[in-house]
């Protein structure tokens, strides 16, 4: 049996979890469950049996893939409860999405973790999601610009040339219910390189990505890559 750990951003979660298969044991940090709930409630996703284990990620995601948090005790305390984990409930094959410091990963927790897909690969294609052909049908247009990253929030230079409206995180949405009330209510998104350009791919919706010069396209969902409806920042000059 193959059991699936997801320890990273809730981008990657809301990819991970519309692409393993059904036969997949997920065992996924407590951190992601507010978004899982908020898919489930708005019909994103059908429940699936899903073990949510605190590993004491308080941020965005485990701190070993980070490079902020790196070295913090913190760091050492997830990876002592994931080894935990692991020595408890043996048996299985186990995976993370992809093979960023697998090695370290093994090294601290003493265990055998394999990568779904290499890092650096295109994550849509290495989970063999889909472009839908998504058509813009309507001019209700939604603008997310905040990301986890602040370099690739989208800067008001840019959002003011773009017309529709504007939604930000602690002013138009406080939660992952009501950002996915706003990508369901719209006819077209578009955002920045993180969660909310996933979310829509998720409800189907056509977006357009906007990132920063030097970025990668890893992410960047098949629907995007398949119209090119991306740009980077100073190379936009319109949707």
């Amino acid at each position: 049996m193959r059991r699936v750990f997801l320890l990273r951003a809730y981008g990657d979660f809301a990819i991970a979890v519309q692409a393993l298969a059904s036969t997949d044991r997920i065992v996924a940090s407590s951190h992601l469950k507010p978004l899982y709930d908020a898919m489930i409630s708005r019909g994103c996703i059908s429940p699936q049996s899903i073990d949510f284990v605190d590993f004491g990620i308080r941020g965005s995601q485990f701190n070993l893939f980070t490079n902020k948090t790196f070295f913090s005790i913190d760091t050492f305390r997830q990876l002592s409860k994931i080894k935990q984990y692991v020595r408890a409930n043996p048996g299985s094959t186990d995976f993370v999405e992809q093979s960023a410091r697998l090695g370290l990963l093994n090294f601290f927790t003493e265990h055998s973790f394999k990568a779904i897909f290499e890092t650096g690969e295109p994550v849509y294609a290495a989970y063999g999601l889909p472009a839908w052909s998504l058509e813009r049908k309507g001019d209700k247009m939604l603008i997310l610009p905040d990301a986890r990253l602040p370099k690739r929030v989208i800067p008001s230079s840019i959002l003011s040339r773009i017309e529709g409206q504007v939604a930000r995180f602690g002013s138009e949405y406080s939660n992952f219910e009501q950002l996915i009330d706003l990508i369901q209510a719209s006819d077209y998104v578009v955002a920045a390189d993180s969660l909310p350009i996933h979310l829509a791919y998720l409800c189907r919706k056509p977006h357009y990505i906007l990132y920063p010069d030097g970025g990668k396209l890893d992410f960047f969902t098949p629907d995007a890559l398949a119209s090119g409806s991306y740009s980077t920042f100073s190379q936009f000059s319109h949707v």
